[in-house]
């Protein structure tokens, strides 16, 4: 009786590893919507932290939250529990990648350490240098962005 059971249990293991191997070669498993480093969003730097102390600061695994499939870290509890009540407020646009690259038609990586808040919107962007090209056309970059995001948000290839 116990080596009937072993049996069904490995053959339902077997079953269950080859549907989930079958579905990530298919295409049909996918991370998150957000650009991910590390496995985290916004390589664990903490959404809240951009908007309540004005600096970019990293999170801990120990306070985090998935939202729309990708995990995310705080620096507290209380930026945790602030994102769980209105994540879209914090989340960064674009799915976190380079705002500026979204305004120029590309999926490029971006740096938490280089982001700016625009009108209430967390906006990454790839490196200082491009910063400093979003800044002096942050708002035209925008409405770039905003036009070219449908099309960008589907492509699988991210700039390095």
């Amino acid at each position: 009786m116990i080596e009937l059971f072993r049996r069904s249990y490995m053959a339902i293991i077997g079953i269950s590893l080859q549907v989930s191997v079958s579905l990530t070669l298919a295409g049909l498993v996918e991370s998150g919507q957000f650009y991910e480093k590390n496995g985290v969003a916004i390589d664990g730097y903490d959404p809240v932290a951009y908007f309540e102390d004005h600096r970019a600061v990293k999170g801990r695994p120990s306070f985090s939250s998935v939202y729309q499939g990708s995990v995310f870290h705080f620096s507290s509890p209380a930026h945790l529990a602030v994102f769980v009540e209105a994540p879209e407020r914090f989340a960064p646009q674009f799915g976190g990648f380079c705002a500026y690259g979204v305004a120029e038609g590309v999926k490029a990586k971006s740096e938490g350490e280089v982001w700016e808040i625009v009108a209430g919107k967390l906006y990454l962007n790839y490196d200082s240098t491009i910063q400093r090209k979003w800044i002096g056309g942050k708002e035209v970059f925008i409405r770039a962005a905003e036009a070219s995001w449908p099309t960008v948000q589907t492509s699988t290839a991210v700039h390095p």
